[in-house]
């Protein structure tokens, strides 16, 4: 019989040690999809370009092709203060301290492109310039998107079309 008691006892002592194990390990659990959930855990920038037919016109109306450029960035303040000609003078140089990551395409009228690039580090903002022929007047031709952007839009998408981007 005291046999018996002294197995029981072990057994019970083993199921609790057990049950308080399993119990973090469910805390623990909880708390990893918790920060995940909260967090942005966006691994790769997918951004769709779709150039309409009235594209970066010239003087007579004709459309032309655009460059389209995109930097990862860890801030994108100086980015959105960055005129139209510093942009286009030496980018990389003047957004130095915040790019981690740039490229481009060309976009022609009427046509489509799609990046897909790995989201590098430290990178909380995509900023994005068209360098259209006549930039002036209302035209949008610098947006910023910020990383949790891509949470809620996988691609994003963006329509070029005259002298104007826009987020779709």
């Amino acid at each position: 019989m005291r046999c018996l008691k002294r197995s029981a006892m072990v057994a019970l002592a083993s199921a609790g040690l057990v049950g308080c194990g399993v119990g973090q390990a469910v805390k623990d659990g909880t708390v990893d999809a918790a920060k995940w959930a909260f967090t942005s855990q966006v691994k790769t920038m997918n951004i769709d370009f779709a150039g309409r037919s009235s594209l970066n016109p010239d003087a007579a109306g004709k459309s032309l092709s655009t460059v389209v450029r995109f930097y990862q960035l860890k801030d994108a303040q100086r980015f959105e203060q960055s005129s139209y000609e510093q942009l286009q003078a030496n980018d990389v140089e003047w957004l130095k301290p915040d790019v981690l990551a740039t490229g481009d395409v060309v976009l022609r009228p009427g046509a489509a492109a799609s990046i897909s690039e790995p989201m590098k580090d430290g990178s909380e903002y995509v900023g994005v310039v068209a360098f259209f022929r006549d930039p002036g007047g209302d035209a949008v031709w610098k947006l910023v998107i910020p990383r949790k952007q891509w949470k809620k839009s996988d691609p994003v998408r963006i329509e070029v079309r005259g002298n104007t981007l826009e987020m779709t």
